[in-house]
């Protein structure tokens, strides 16, 4: 996955992650950390891979190889979360400024124009949750909740999150 190592070891992409773990060096709920966009990225492969959508979203969207497929999906989510400094400092909406910020890093990597296309809609999709997501952005966001440890949280009746989230219902053991 040399274009997921490109993106990871790019200084702005690294820039990104400092802000975001700044502003949330105080946060008593789930953090967005680098582990998180892992977490999100490997749990929304397995989910596509799960459910049988893999080889729909490849045909869907034309992609050749299934490892191709699987740096999309991971190159979505290890940057669903970037512009999440953003919206502290700003109260911008973290999934449009995350891919709007995403684009160029994309680029840089090695990602097609159709590929970034695509991982930006996922990126900016990732919170909606009226149905109107795409496949990828919808698995994306399914992903993003199941991420959560929210059994084992200690301020998870605090969350404004808590009663919705999938994790919320079941012990997690590790």
């Amino acid at each position: 996955m040399l274009r997921i190592n490109r993106l990871i070891q790019d200084a702005e992409y690294n820039t990104y992650l400092r802000q975001i773990q700044q502003r949330e060096a105080n946060r008593q709920f789930c953090r967005h950390d680098y582990q998180h966009m892992v977490d999100v990225a490997r749990i929304t492969y397995l989910l596509l891979l799960e459910s049988g959508d893999l080889k729909p979203f490849m045909e869907q969207y034309g992609i050749p190889m299934q490892a191709t497929a699987r740096e999309i999906v991971y190159a979505a989510g290890i940057l669903h979360d970037i512009g999440r400094w953003r919206e502290y400092d700003t109260n911008e909406d973290h999934a449009v400024v995350g891919a709007r910020l995403a684009a160029s890093l994309l680029q840089r990597a090695g990602f097609a124009a159709a590929e970034v296309l695509l991982i930006c809609q996922a990126v900016r999709e990732h919170r909606l949750d009226d149905g109107s997501a795409g496949m990828l952005g919808s698995y994306l966001a399914r992903a993003d909740d199941l991420s959560r440890p929210c059994a084992n949280c200690n301020s998870r009746y605090e969350c404004h999150k808590y009663q919705r989230m999938e994790t919320s219902k079941q012990l997690l053991i590790y």
